[in-house]
Order: C-alpha cells, then sequence, then structure tokens
C-alpha cells in the first residue's frame, strides 16, 4: 500500500473544490450556509459511522468504494510509531471473511488490480481504502462491501500474520530512505512548527516496526477504528436505494468501544521568532530555497461568504505564482522555477509559503527575488491585467467542470466526499459553483487580494529553509547568514513593475487554407478520414465519452534515429528549446496570457522513430488550439536570451543528479548495457549537454521535422463535429506548404549486448539494493506474440507478489514489464526491478530464476491467466469509453499498420489465449544468451 509520502514540503497551491448541485443566486444573504449537493445522499447510523452515495453511471457496470478512517500517525502513542501505517497493510493480510492472500486474490479473479485499482494510503490524521468494484457479475457488489466492512472492524491481526508482514512494511520504509529522508528528519521539527507531527512521521521507526508486541496493535485498531471515526463512500453505477441498505446491513451493528478515547487534534503554537536553517546531504541532488510564514487557523468553507474569500484566496495564489513564472521564463532568470502556496500539513491550519530552486552562488540572487515579489505586491498590489487573466483562468477550469458534469468519473467525486468527511469541505455541487463563480468572480477587486497577501505574510517570524548537496563547490550561507539574509530581503526597495498590454489573439490574419479533397469512412471506428490538398490526412471520430474534451493527436515518420552523434542534443533538447522561446511574435509568457481562459495543451515530441504532437481543447477552445498548434509548426520563435536561460536553468537542476545512487546506478547500468554506444539514450542529461547545443542547427531540426505537411496522419476524438471542424482543419493544418520530402524513419543500429551478462554498482549510504534485468531479443513480431509477452510480465507478477513481497517479505513493490515492438526492427524486451535490501539480493535473484524455469517447464496455473484476463478485461471495459484509447488505437491501426480487427474484437483474442500459449512464449523469451542483470549495493 501506499502511505502519504513524508517528503513533505509540497503545497497545495490551489484551494480544492467540489462539484454538484442546482443553482443559487450571489444576490444571497453571503452568510446563508452552502447548501449540499442534492444528488448526493449523506448520513449517520445510529453508530456515528457517516455515508455518502452517489449514483453516477462512468464508467458503467462499476462502484467506487471508500473506506475513510480519521485515524493515522498523529493518535499512535510512543510504542506504537508506524503502526497506524502497519495496520493499514494488515486489513491486506487476514480478515474474518478473507484470510491472509485470499483477499487479493479474489479481487484479481474479478478483474482488480493489486495497487493500480485496490490500494490504501496513511496519513497523519487519516487512512483511506480504495476498492473499485465491477458490478456486472452477481455477487461482486455484496463481495466488496464485505471487504471493507472487514477493513472497519474485522481485522484478524493473527501474530503470524504480524510476523509475516513486518518483513514488507521495512522494506517499504526501506524505499523511502535516502538524502530527502535524512534532511526531512534534521528541519522537520521547524517546519512543524515543534508539533506532534514532527514526532509522527507516517512510516515510523523501523526498531519498532521490528519488534513491537502484538497487542500494541490491536489496541491502536480498537481504539480508533470504530464507526464514529470511519465514513463509507459509495459513488457508481448503483441505485442509492441498494447502497443504503448494503451500509445498514455491513455497518448497522458496529459498535463504538465502551469508554472510547477522544479524538483530539493537534494544536500549534504560532513561530515567535525568525528562524532560519541550512540542511545538506551528500546525496542530494538539486538545491531549494523556501521561506514558511507562521501556521495560522484555517477556516472551513460553510457559508456563501466563505466561499467567496476562498475564491480570493484562489485568486491570489494564481496571480503570484504568474509572478514567479514570469520570472522563471525571463531572460535572467533568479532562479530555476519557483511557486507559491499554502502549505495544509498540519489539519485545521495552513501557512503561505514561497519556494525557488536555487544554487550554490545565486542564494541571495533567488532569495532578494522571491522577497521582491511579496514586497511588490504588499506596496502596490496586482494590477488589473493580471486580475482578469487569473479569473478566465479559474472560470474556465469550472466551466469545463459544469459542461462535463453528465460525464464525470466516479472517481473524481469519490475523491471529494472524501475531503469532506476528513477536512469539513464543502460539496454545494457543480451547478452551484459554476453559478458562484460566474457571478462571485466579477466583483472581486485587486484590492481584495491584495489583502490576502498582506494578511499571508503579515508575520515577520518566517522559517527560511534551504535543502541541498553537500558539495564544495556550492557555497550555502550558514544558518545565522541564511536568516540575515531573509531579514535583508524584506527590506529591500523594491520598484513597480511596467504593466504591459495582453495581445487580443495569437494570430492577427489567419493563412491561406487549403481544402480537403478526398473523405474515406473508416469502418468499425466510425471515424471518417479526410485528405487535405497539402496531403496531410485527418481523421475524425465524434464521441460523447467527455461532453467537453477534444483531442487531437500528429505523427508522422521521422524521428532522432535519423541523426548522427554531433545532432544529439540538439535533437534531444529542440522541443524544450522552442517551447521555451515561444511562438510566432510571443514569448512564453505572452502566450499564456494571451491563452488566458482557454482549456488548451499543444506539445511537440522527437521520438526515435517519429514526430509525435498531442493536443487537447474543450470544445469551444478548438480554434485557439489549432492556432497554437500552427505557430508551433510554422513560426518557431528564435530568442537567444531565452535560449541561454534554458540552457543555464537545465544545467543548474541536473547538475547533482547523479548524487542520487539510484540515478548514478541507472547512467552507468545504460553505458554497460548499450556498451558505450554514443547513440544510446542515457538516464539523465550532463551538464555539458547543453554546452554542446548548437541554436541555428536546433532551429533547423525543428524544422526539418515539424514544419512540412509531408507525412503528417492526425487523429481528432471527442466532442467534435466534422462540419464545424474541417473548415478550421482546412486553414490551420491545410495551409501547411508541403515539401513533397519522403519522410522515413532509421534504425540507428544501437542494440543491447548480447550473451548473460551481470554488473554491479556500489553507491550509497543506506542499506538499500536495486535489481534491475532486462531480456531481450530480435524475434519476428506478431501480434499474438505481442499479446503472449504482456501475459508473460503479468503472471510473473503475481508470482512477485505471492511468493517475494508476501511469503518472502523481501520486497514492498517491483515486477515484471514486457512488451514487443516492431520499428524500426522487430524485438522484445522484459524488464524486471525489485527494490530491496541488499541481504536479500541473492534470494530474489534465485526466486525470480525459479518462477521464469517454473513458467517455461510448466506453463501458468489457468487460474492466475484467468486472473490477467479478467484485469485486463475490466481495464478495456473502462477504456473504450475514453478519448485517449481511440486516438491510441487509430494511431496503431491506421498510420503503423497494426490490425484493426483486433483492436474492434479484443475480447475475442484474449479468451483465446491459452496457458500452453504463455509457456511457449516463455520458452522463447527467457533463453539462455538475453540476461542483462545490474545490481546496486551500499557503499562498502
Amino acid at each position: 500500500m501506499k502511505h502519504i509520502s513524508y517528503y513533505l514540503r509540497s503545497t497545495a497551491v490551489c484551494i480544492a473544490i467540489a462539484a454538484a448541485l442546482p443553482g443559487i443566486s450571489y444576490a444571497q444573504d453571503m452568510k446563508a450556509p452552502l447548501p449540499k449537493d442534492p444528488d448526493v445522499v449523506t448520513g449517520k447510523l445510529d453508530n456515528g459511522l457517516t455515508f455518502y452515495i452517489r449514483n453516477n453511471h462512468k464508467p458503467a457496470n462499476k462502484v467506487e468504494l471508500r473506506l475513510a478512517v480519521k485515524a493515522g500517525a498523529i493518535l499512535e502513542n510512543e510504542q506504537q510509531l508506524g503502526l497506524a501505517h502497519f495496520m493499514e497493510h494488515m486489513n491486506f493480510n487476514g480478515t474474518k471473511n478473507f484470510q491472509k492472500n485470499e483477499l487479493v486474490s479474489y479481487l484479481q479473479s474479478i478483474g482488480v488490480e493489486f495497487g493500480a485499482d485496490l490500494n490504501a494510503y496513511t496519513g497523519f490524521d487519516q487512512t483511506v481504502y480504495i476498492l473499485p468494484i465491477p458490478t456486472d457479475k452477481p455477487g461482486n457488489l455484496e463481495k466488496g462491501f464485505q471487504i471493507i466492512e472487514d477493513w472497519s472492524h474485522n481485522a484478524l491481526l493473527t501474530d503470524k500474520d504480524i510476523d509475516e508482514e513486518r518483513g514488507v512494511v521495512l522494506e517499504e520504509s526501506r524505499l523511502g530512505k535516502g538524502a530527502d529522508d535524512r534532511m526531512l528528519k534534521k528541519y522537520f521539527p521547524k517546519l512543524a512548527s515543534g508539533s506532534l507531527y514532527a514526532q509522527r512521521l507516517p512510516i515510523g521507526k523501523d526498531d519498532i516496526l521490528k519488534t513491537f508486541k502484538y497487542e500494541t496493535i490491536r489496541s491502536f485498531y480498537r481504539d480508533w477504528y470504530r464507526p464514529d471515526l470511519q465514513a463509507v463512500i459509495v459513488v457508481g453505477d448503483i441505485d442509492v436505494a441498494t447502497a443504503k441498505a448494503m451500509i445498514v446491513k455491513h455497518f448497522g451493528s458496529f459498535k463504538n468501544p465502551a469508554n472510547e478515547r477522544a479524538r483530539k487534534y493537534v494544536d500549534v503554537v504560532a513561530r515567535k521568532v525568525p528562524e532560519a536553517m541550512v540542511v545538506t546531504d551528500k546525496e542530494a541532488t538539486n538545491a531549494e530555497l523556501t521561506i514558511m510564514f507562521p501556521y495560522t487557523k484555517k477556516a472551513e468553507d460553510k457559508t456563501l461568504g466563505d466561499y467567496r474569500s476562498s475564491l480570493v484566496r484562489n485568486l491570489a495564489i494564481q496571480m503570484i505564482n504568474r509572478r514567479m513564472s514570469e520570472l522563471t521564463q525571463s531572460a535572467e532568470p533568479p532562479f530555476p522555477y519557483g511557486y507559491a502556496g499554502t502549505d495544509n500539513l498540519i489539519h485545521g491550519y495552513e501557512c503561505f509559503i514561497v519556494s525557488t530552486g536555487i544554487s550554490g552562488d545565486n542564494v541571495s540572487t533567488a532569495l532578494n527575488a522571491a522577497t521582491a515579489v511579496l514586497l511588490k505586491i504588499k506596496q502596490f498590489g496586482f494590477n488589473s491585467n493580471e486580475l482578469e487573466v487569473a479569473r478566465k483562468n479559474i472560470l474556465s477550469g469550472l466551466e469545463k467542470s459544469y459542461n462535463e458534469r453528465t460525464t464525470t468519473d466516479s472517481k473524481a467525486y469519490v475523491e471529494e466526499y472524501i475531503r469532506a468527511f476528513l477536512n469539513g469541505e464543502a460539496y454545494p455541487g457543480i451547478a452551484n459553483e459554476y453559478n458562484y463563480h460566474k457571478t462571485m468572480l466579477a466583483g472581486i477587486t485587486t484590492a481584495e487580494v491584495n489583502a490576502a497577501i498582506k494578511k499571508w505574510t503579515a508575520s515577520p517570524n518566517t522559517f527560511t529553509l534551504i535543502t541541498g548537496p553537500d558539495k564544495a563547490e556550492l557555497k550555502f550561507p550558514s544558518d545565522k547568514e541564511l536568516l540575515a539574509m531573509t531579514t535583508k530581503g524584506f527590506k529591500q526597495v523594491v520598484k513597480k513593475d511596467e504593466e504591459k498590454k495582453v495581445a487580443a489573439s495569437l494570430m492577427t490574419t489567419k493563412p491561406v487554407a487549403g481544402k480537403v479533397v478526398s473523405q474515406q469512412m473508416e469502418e468499425g471506428f466510425g471515424a471518417t478520414t479526410y485528405t487535405l490538398s497539402n496531403g496531410i490526412q485527418v481523421t475524425i471520430k465524434p464521441t460523447d465519452f467527455k461532453s467537453d474534451e477534444i483531442l487531437m493527436t500528429g505523427i508522422k515518420k521521422g524521428g532522432s534515429n535519423n541523426y548522427g552523434v554531433e545532432d544529439k542534443n540538439n535533437v534531444k533538447f529542440a522541443t524544450e528549446i522552442m517551447d521555451n522561446m515561444g511562438y510566432g511574435a510571443y514569448d512564453p509568457t505572452e502566450i499564456e496570457k494571451i491563452l488566458a481562459g482557454k482549456k488548451i495543451e499543444a506539445s511537440m515530441t522527437i521520438g526515435e522513430i517519429s514526430d509525435d504532437i498531442k493536443c487537447s481543447s474543450t470544445v469551444k477552445d478548438f480554434e485557439p488550439m489549432l492556432q497554437l498548434l500552427y505557430l508551433q509548426i510554422m513560426q518557431p520563435r528564435k530568442d537567444e536570451a531565452l535560449f541561454k536561460a534554458f540552457k543555464d536553468k537545465s544545467a543548474a537542476m541536473l547538475q547533482f543528479v547523479t548524487g542520487n545512487p539510484q540515478a548514478a546506478f541507472a547512467d552507468t547500468m545504460l553505458k554497460v548495457l548499450f556498451n558505450n554506444n554514443p547513440l544510446a539514450r542515457t538516464a539523465f542529461p550532463k551538464k555539458e549537454d547543453f554546452d554542446k547545443i548548437n541554436l541555428e542547427r536546433t532551429i533547423q531540426i525543428y524544422s526539418d521535422e515539424f514544419g512540412s505537411a509531408d507525412g503528417y496522419h492526425f487523429f481528432l476524438v471527442g466532442n467534435v463535429k466534422a462540419e464545424t471542424a474541417i473548415p478550421m482543419l482546412e486553414t490551420y493544418l491545410g495551409s501547411i506548404p508541403a515539401k513533397n520530402k519522403a519522410v522515413s524513419y532509421k534504425d540507428n543500429g544501437v542494440r543491447a549486448v548480447k550473451g548473460t551478462n551481470q554488473m554491479t554498482v556500489h553507491k550509497g549510504k543506506e542499506k538499500k539494493s536495486l535489481i534491475l534485468t532486462l531480456y531481450s531479443g530480435e524475434i519476428p513480431y506478431s501480434e499474438d506474440m505481442s499479446l503472449r509477452t504482456r501475459a508473460v510480465a503479468e503472471i510473473l507478477n503475481i508470482k512477485v507478489i505471492e511468493e517475494m513481497r508476501e511469503k518472502m517479505g523481501a520486497i514492498y513493490g517491483g515486477g515484471f514489464n514486457g512488451n514487443m515492438a516492431k520499428e524500426p526492427y522487430e524485438r522484445y524486451t522484459i524488464q524486471l526491478a525489485l527494490p530491496c535490501g541488499p541481504e536479500n539480493v541473492d534470494k530474489l535473484l534465485a526466486a525470480a530464476k525459479e518462477e521464469i524455469q517454473n513458467l517455461k517447464d510448466k506453463g501458468p496455473d489457468a487460474k492466475d491467466l484467468d486472473k490477467v484476463k479478467s484485469q485486463w478485461i475490466e481495464k478495456y471495459k473502462t477504456e473504450i469509453k475514453e478519448n485517449k484509447y481511440w486516438t491510441e488505437k487509430m494511431t496503431g491501426s491506421m498510420f503503423w499498420g497494426r490490425d484493426k480487427d483486433r483492436i474492434l474484437n479484443y475480447e475475442t483474442y484474449l479468451n483465446k489465449l491459452t496457458p500452453a500459449d504463455v509457456q511457449d512464449a516463455a520458452k522463447k523469451l527467457f533463453t539462455n544468451n538475453n540476461e542483462f542483470t545490474a545490481i546496486l549495493y551500499p557503499e562498502s
């Protein structure tokens, strides 16, 4: 299970907003209470258990079940450190109705995948269990409610089960160890304002996890797993009456313990004096500066006035982040990245923070720039243009949610109701929220937004933190010097920024349009392919999966394999460089402002054998998306200052990446795997790679790859009408000139070393190892063999869970991944990754070999293959109602020539797969001369 990460410097950059109920006018009394979504049935049983039920038909025949418990690490005593999280594990390892391993096995058999679907997480104040249930088979729903009932109060917690799970939890603890963890333990007491949170990291302490007495965890379970601290959330393809009856049946007789302990939340004392701290580690990979203001009580949204105040806060956060972003996109950026937000680490409290990346010689530059942003807002405020941009962006997000209110996935609602239970978040409903946004945003003034920033930054008692690599070349200040620098930063004299006018649109003149010259129905896909006069093909598939989503992908043959060593870095960074310089007449900052309020994405990628474009938009923003795409294809902008800024920022952020033991290991492994071939991929770019980029050559490569119509095929899927889209496609795609140049890709000859090879790397202070094994080779491609290769990997993953995790207790996560490729040459790869302790490396390697040999000798158990099929079919049933699925599948069939029938009749082909097929594939894939194993050990 995943527990909430305890690398806790992440911030909530915007206020989470709910979704779902009919409109109430802003003209109403601001003291009026916020309504609750009428589409949600909420209530409490007599025992205090809370429930939320919502009927929702996307996806069909599936119900999302959640059990949320207001119990986490903060409730542990000194003998229980880590046991809230351990308890989460135990609920998957023996309950009244599911003995150890039966739960996972049963759920796999009905198509629920362990980890991807079935999961849980533990935080400071909560534990949440996640269970999606397919409902198209009788009995599944009843079993689902039985499972969450067992989680709530029927864990067995036998001595044997507890002891067998210790190893798994310790392996999860091991995964988190390293530079970030070591630094965290030094600064976290200050970050948490000296509260109990600093002593209750959810993962706990290893010595307690190894030795705690059985009764210690049973005591935690009895005290805190009780109905008045729990909520059952049910969202999906189920009627409300059935769901409520199930809840009453399974939870109605659940009783609270006698003399129950009071569930209290931690109070925080605000910092009384300013403080600063510098923490370094030899294995840290990047340096960061954070300024944290004191924690204050966080008010819940209970009234319309509260909701309006949250909108003000949301605007303020967005506007300050826009200023931070503009600095990072400038010709001389003071820091490589920067952001501001509210930290909600401590329940019921929040604090305002500003954080930036730094390098050793620019601490004062970054700190002064960050504090100057705050000072300028406090002294001069935001301007009207900034407010308008923020308004548009916020409203566009709500508008999309409102437009998609009938096609919203159940998972989105489930997460909302979890927050409502745990944090008291309001959920008035999307119709109300959209109405509030439309009416309230227009009346919010810059003065109100400015006041919010002033309130957050009023206290001088900040905590300034630097974390970074312990390297001689980095000249970080002392704690005392950093405190003095912070004080000086907040006393600097600042000047008001010039307000720049925002252009109305990306393009002042439309290009000369081409024409559709032919069209062809694509039988089975429900699509039509249109050929434009310049040769570009566009396949359009209208769907009703999402009410306000249009996806468009473009592809042509080409790619980095066509270039030699001298162009390696020019090709690798070409699209990033163009994004950092802008398009048409505008730099990136100007483009973002022009596109304010538009839900648009458009990205370009140069792959190994193809040039790829991915775009998305709402229905109303389709034309602006095409305009942006046209500029990206036809008008890349040259800006040498921004190019230099890109190189400097990238080099600074990647300078120390190989200080991380696993990064250094991956880097070394790839060199050995590909025999130091200079054309082979690398794990991470090096600082010197950026010095090798030639801007003129990079622009030329980018234009050669993307800038002509030759060979393009676009796929357009979503809520799109051909009669509306075609004139715009003729204008923005049909105007791209054709150069009548044959486009192609090539095999650049890069191959993994042959034979059986093993290498070791000794790196890192912590007792952590990593096994990476690659089985690869060249065999004829077929779609049958491709399916079988993936099945081989998934069959082995079942054994990884059963044997290496549950029986051996030697890993927390890891497993196999298998695939085949036809281009640029026919091949297969199966990868095995196993993070573990160094003492378990040999045992795990032997166990992996044994499972592979068993698969070759005996084939898979029929039950295991049925589990794989069930999981794939459940995934397929969801995916075929998603636009992304059809863009990918039509690209595979119509561009790369994959068999259409296998897409349209997937289940038929899958059901034909037999254990003998998988066994035969295993024999072909796992030979004695195609195995490369790399092992990371800690330093001696």
